[in-house]
């Protein structure tokens, strides 16, 4: 696992280059788009579209990143709640659920990306299938980061549970205060 481990590292790299490229573009264009409208009085035609699909790349290419990072939305007060191991398996059935999403939606997207790429926008000469096609890509990146984030949560678990399972006489003793 080690190599998958970086792998997903890697993954998680160029999701992170590619967000922070964008961000810094989408700052740029749209302090220049106000500037441009209400100074110049000369607004930018095309900053909405591409706006539209360099947002898409952050959100769905990050979607990757918070995964990686173990921090998509969920209920925290109920797996707080339970005990190491069961905390675990919760948590991986809860990305099982995830997963299961993004494979049947990935899928199904990629006709949609087919479809879009066949118009282009009215202000940029891009294929209107730009927007849509960080979806399966993103996809595909969580998967990879959901698969790693449970194998290394259980793992975790089983050895966090085989610490507690070790004898009276094997424990260290506790330092005395």
């Amino acid at each position: 696992m080690k190599k998958f481990d970086k792998i997903c590292e890697a993954i998680n790299n160029v999701a992170s280059a590619i967000t922070v490229a964008l961000m810094v573009f989408l700052i740029l264009l749209i302090t220049w788009s106000v500037f441009s409208r209400f100074i110049l009085n000369k607004p930018v035609a095309w900053q909405y579209e591409a706006t539209l699909i360099c947002l898409s790349w952050v959100v769905f290419i990050g979607m990757s990143m918070t995964f990686h990072n173990d921090e998509h939305m969920r209920l925290t007060f109920v797996s707080n709640a339970m005990k190491p191991k069961m905390r675990a398996i919760w948590l991986t059935i809860m990305d099982m659920f995830c997963f299961a999403f993004l494979v049947w939606a990935g899928y199904r997207s990629i006709s949609v990306v087919q479809n879009a790429m066949k118009t282009m926008y009215q202000t940029i000469p891009v294929a209107r299938g730009l927007f849509y096609l960080p979806f399966p890509i993103g996809a595909v990146m969580s998967l990879f980061q959901i698969i790693n984030v449970s194998y290394k949560r259980i793992k975790a678990a089983e050895e966090e549970e085989a610490k507690g399972a070790q004898p009276e006489e094997a424990k260290p003793e506790e330092a005395k205060g």
